[in-house]
């Protein structure tokens, strides 16, 4: 296993960065509507000596489905592409699943690398070598892991990305929060968003090189995300706002007081202002939830789903839950939950 170069670059320095991927050949993938408002600063013909290959994807995760795979393999294999080729994702978190799934399977796996564009990316999405793209049932349950070569981090992007996005990429900060002690002080704090960009990506890199194919330790890093991804099905919601609620909700079925006391200051901290949870004065949806986990690629057998708990700040557990204990915390819980907020 590779262990990826992560490379805090200014804007101006990406094009001189890819002159030294060590190709003749880079397979340029990116975001439809990043590409709309960076690509005219990509000179690609300063790239002497090396012929680029350009995929504009669909937005988000909209790109990540068998057609569009399909039709991104066949694009690029048309080209008489060889295996030293360096594959180049550009854009948010589903950019870099998609291409690196490509990249993954392509000639049977090519290097690659990410310029990651979304807060979300910087300090999660890009990093660990898992890549997917998302079947009719579930999100990422069709991937591989498959480590980029480099991720180069330019804080440039924010400058245009969408309070939404911003807000969206703060929930994954606030998982690193209740993962390592550094990253909760630097928080409370309210250290340079830069700082914590780093101290999550180097958090994340850390479990990775630990436990590359998540059977220990990296599984700590689905805290919130069984939960987050029925919520961000069910209520179409950005990923990273789930992810947020998906562990309040875990708090509240099986943490403790602390938990929420946890969540609700490191919010505060990180100017993070929603208090509703996309479910509340509504009917809750245990149901559509079970239906959901049901598929979750975290289901440790037929009938049980390993969920992650913080017994304390920096002390997160594997627990192994029961389909049927869930969903009776989840009955026991459900009008509670209605009225629920931070």
């Amino acid at each position: 296993m590779i262990k990826t170069n992560i490379l805090k670059i200014e804007y101006n320095q990406i094009i001189e960065e890819l002159k030294k991927i060590n190709s003749d050949t880079i397979l340029f993938v990116a975001d439809h509507q990043v590409w709309s408002i960076y690509g005219k600063d990509f000179n690609f013909e300063e790239l002497t000596g090396k012929k680029v290959i350009f995929w504009k994807a669909a937005d988000g995760e909209k790109a990540k489905n068998f057609n569009d795979f399909q039709n991104c393999l066949e694009f690029f294999l048309d080209k008489g592409i060889h295996r030293n080729a360096h594959m180049v994702a550009f854009g948010g978190g589903a950019v870099s699943d998609f291409a690196g799934f490509v990249a993954a399977t392509i000639l049977r796996g090519i290097d690659w690398s990410i310029i990651p564009t979304t807060l979300l990316s910087m300090v999660d999405a890009s990093i660990g070598g898992k890549v997917a793209i998302n079947a009719k049932v579930g999100k990422n349950l069709i991937g591989a892991f498959h480590m980029p070569t480099n991720i180069y981090i330019s804080e440039s992007f924010l400058k245009t990305l969408p309070d939404t996005e911003m807000k969206s990429g703060m929930g994954e900060v606030l998982k690193y929060c209740f993962l390592d002690f550094g990253i909760y002080d630097l928080a409370m704090k309210k250290s340079d968003r830069s700082e914590l960009i780093r101290a999550c990506a180097e958090y994340k890199q850390k479990l990775t090189l630990e436990d590359f194919k998540e059977t220990g330790i990296r599984k700590t890093l689905n805290l919130g995300h069984s939960f987050g991804h029925a919520l961000e099905f069910i209520y179409n919601i950005p990923h990273g706002d789930a992810i947020s609620w998906g562990m309040v909700l875990v708090f509240k079925l099986f943490g403790n007081e602390k938990n929420i006391h946890d969540i609700t200051a490191l919010k505060e901290a990180l100017e993070m202002t929603d208090k509703n949870p996309p479910w509340q004065n509504k009917e809750f949806p245990v149901e559509k939830i079970m239906t959901y986990l049901s598929k979750d690629k975290k289901i440790s057998a037929l009938n049980s789903l390993d969920l992650i708990l913080v017994n304390d700040i920096g002390n997160a557990v594997v627990v192994n839950k029961t389909f049927e204990e869930i969903q009776n915390a989840l009955e026991l819980n459900k009008d509670e939950l209605r009225k629920f907020s931070l």
